[in-house]
């Protein structure tokens, strides 16, 4: 009886002791309630600034790449887009790529009359395939 006593004390102090203490708890909780927050606002629209045109009776049976650049923009009244600065940093042969593909879009006038896009600046995602860009 005696034999038995001491290893069902032992097997106690050793299922007390792996318990976490109330201050281990308290610490677990403040780490998982810290997240990363970005400071970054939400896209309001995304824009496919050359989005593949083919053929009528023609189709793709390949994927194509996209790329997807965030961007601060300034909308006009006309649906001309203005790149005020990227999020991420770019290569200045993207910058130039987009700039250049900036020059012709537009925002659809349907759009703008609707209030879906508003002018003014604001974040946006701009959209290329890579194929098209040069270096």
């Amino acid at each position: 009886m005696k034999a038995l006593l001491i290893p069902f004390f032992a097997l106690l102090c050793i299922l007390f002791s792996c318990q976490p203490s109330p201050k281990a708890q308290d610490s677990g909780e403040e780490d998982a309630q810290e997240e990363f927050v970005d400071t970054t606002p939400k896209a309001t629209a995304i824009f496919w600034i050359d989005k593949h045109k083919e053929m009528p009776g023609q189709s793709s049976k390949r994927p194509g790449a996209v790329r997807t650049v965030k961007a601060k923009v300034n909308i006009h009244l006309a649906g001309r887009i203005e790149v005020l600065s990227y999020v991420k940093p770019q290569k200045g042969y993207i910058k130039s790529y987009i700039n250049r593909r900036l020059e012709t879009f537009r925002v659809r006038k349907v759009l703008m009359d609707s209030a879906y896009i508003k002018p003014g600046v604001q974040y946006v995602q701009l959209r290329y395939t890579p194929e098209k860009v040069e270096h």
